[in-house]
């Protein structure tokens, strides 16, 4: 493996160090550029829709000044209903008032409109005042076409395309019963639109769109194939709200409001790549005065860093040449920052002659460390081998309970000094604990009764080794001994749904709440108890300390088996005993059967 210089490696530091901060404060400066522009651009924007809002909202007040102008208009209204085989004179005075009084509508309003229109329902008819013609008169059949939403329902204001041009409709109804009696139609004038367009392009190639209350795109809009690419992007949810909205999707900043009540909606599409390039100029320019001081940080580093490791690589040098098992020291010839490293250079020549002749009494040490943990682990067994004796001897001599508490005992000692892991199945933890429990019947002989059950059904699940041991020796000498008259003790094992869950009961002098609460606080919050309450003095008001596998010990090895799906409770009340119950998942979430 090719080894890296120091000078080298230092080189590389000094570059980093000096560019790394020119590179940051270069792409932060780019980046809040960016952001300004980008917000400059979005505000303007916003400024120019709330703009041509204002323009249309002027535009809707005076086509409803008009609509309801010429609805109010009694006699207007009273020659909509009349019948056309009414007298002839009636007829005609009333088709005059009614073009008089639209030409006086129509020219009251004629910067902003084309065409005016009347409708009546009862005779089918319209009336129709625009600059080529100051009367006309023409049967309509309103079934199809842009008057047929009238028929649905009474509507203040729509707005429909025909040909090029835009219509806004406004239906008359009865007061009472709200039936249909005729229509308003203004063909509103282009300039309009124009003017709407000229607000709200600011930018060349931002895209501009009028929709009416029913989602279809009117004239006015800029004549583009881009508005379903727009459309699809918004996802078809272009409901805006009071306020203009901004919306940034793949590719377009997108601005909608709501004009009005909602009769039209304006959309305008701002590509994001036209904010991109108003801030192109600044960019560069930041780039190349990055890119400059970048160059100049690296000259500077490279001259600094060859000034700095010609020394060190003398005296790299020297040591590298230097016969190792010799252990020879450097003279110091100078007083700088390189004396430091000749002097550091000499300590440890020193401290490795002294490792070395240090090293063979250490190695016979370790030697002697192995034997006596060898020895260490032959006693257990000669134990167990010389209870296995006693048991045949007492067999042989007429004692047979005497062989099975020697057997019963050595079975303990087994699984105690058992190779192997921490983990066991739990048939074999339950057969320890009976075996454990079985000294204790012949220690309280006729005054202890124990119960163990389990359905069998888990008895392949693993758990760690001396889970329940603890739990049952503590039953004994904090919650049983204490007790007069008659003990209990059970244990259960069944299977609740995918989960094994371990009862420990006993009948004993109980936990006084106090020390009950601290107990529950320190298994749930994982807090621990303090050295004076011991750890597996449950029952006791007055705990000692004592050694061994503790409650607390216990629940955190079941926490590193099996996580956060493993369990404790405690249950307790003064004269009356104490539960335990231990929840444990099954393997792979079913029991082995």
């Amino acid at each position: 493996m090719k080894r890296t210089s120091i000078r080298y490696r230092l080189m590389i530091l000094m570059i980093c160090l000096t560019t790394l901060p020119v590179i940051t404060m270069t792409w932060i400066a780019t980046d809040n550029t960016r952001e300004s522009v980008e917000k400059e651009i979005l505000e303007a924007n916003h400024s120019r829709m709330m703009w041509a809002n204002q323009y249309l909202d002027e535009l809707f007040r005076q086509m409803d000044v008009l609509f309801y102008s010429l609805q109010v208009d009694q006699e207007l209204i009273d020659g909509l209903n009349r019948n056309e085989n009414e007298d002839i004179g009636l007829q005609f005075r009333t088709q005059k008032y009614i073009q008089e009084t639209l030409t006086k509508a129509f020219y009251a309003n004629s910067k902003k409109i084309d065409e005016l229109a009347l409708y009546t329902y009862q005779n089918q008819k319209a009336y129709a005042i625009n600059y080529a013609n100051s009367g006309l008169t023409y049967s309509l059949d309103i079934e199809k076409g842009n008057w047929s939403r009238m028929l649905r329902e009474p509507i203040n204001m729509y707005f429909k395309e025909s040909g090029n041009d835009i219509y806004a409709f406004h239906s008359i109804n009865d007061f009472q019963d709200r039936r249909l009696l005729g229509g308003l139609s203004i063909r509103i004038n282009k300039q309009v639109w124009k003017e709407v367009s000229t607000i709200l392009k600011s930018e060349e190639e931002s895209l501009v769109f009028l929709i009416n209350d029913e989602g279809e795109r009117l004239s006015g809009s800029t004549p583009d194939q881009s508005f379903e690419k727009v459309i699809s992007q918004l996802g078809n949810d272009y409901s805006p709200k009071e306020e203009p909205e901004i919306r940034r999707t793949e590719s377009y900043y997108i601005f909608i409001k709501r004009v009005d009540d909602g009769e039209l909606t304006l959309i305008k599409a701002l590509p994001i790549s036209t904010i991109s390039k108003s801030a192109n100029i600044t960019v560069k320019a930041g780039l190349i005065t990055g890119s400059l001081f970048a160059v100049v940080s690296i000259l500077l580093s490279i001259a600094v860093s060859l000034r700095i490791t010609r020394p060190i690589v003398g005296l790299a040098r020297t040591m590298r040449t230097t016969p190792l098992h010799q252990f020879e020291q450097t003279s110091i010839r100078s007083y700088d920052e390189i004396s430091l490293l000749e002097r550091g250079y000499n300590s440890m020549m020193q401290r490795m002659k002294e490792l070395v002749e240090n090293g063979y009494q250490k190695e016979i040490e370790v030697k002697n460390a192995q034997l006596m943990a060898l020895q260490a682990q032959i006693n257990p067994h000669f134990l167990n081998n010389t209870l296995n004796l006693i048991g045949g001897m007492a067999l042989v001599k007429g004692a047979p309970e005497i062989y099975k508490i020697t057997k019963v005992i050595g079975d303990l000692l087994r699984y105690s000094i058992s190779s192997g892991d921490d983990i066991a199945t739990l048939e074999d933890e339950l057969k320890h604990v009976r075996n454990y429990l079985f000294i204790q019947e012949q220690r309280f002989q006729g005054r202890c009764t124990i119960i163990v059950e389990s359905d069998g059904r888990a008895n392949s699940t693993t758990v760690p080794r001396f889970t329940l041991q603890p739990l049952v020796e503590n039953a004994f000498e904090h919650g049983l001994q204490s007790k007069e008259g008659s003990w209990e003790i059970e244990i259960r094992v069944k299977k609740v749904r995918r989960h094994l869950v371990i009862f420990l009961m006993d009948n004993g002098v109980g936990i006084p709440s106090e020390r009950l609460r601290i107990l529950r606080s320190a298994l749930t919050e994982g807090s621990s108890l303090k050295p004076e309450l011991g750890n597996t003095n449950l029952e006791n008001e007055k705990p000692k300390v004592r050694k061994g596998i503790g409650l607390q010990n216990v629940v955190s090895r079941l926490k590193l088996h099996y996580g956060g799906d493993a369990s404790m409770r405690i249950f307790s009340k003064p004269d009356l005993g104490t539960v335990f119950v231990i929840k444990l998942p099954l393997q792979n979430g079913r029991e082995q059967e």
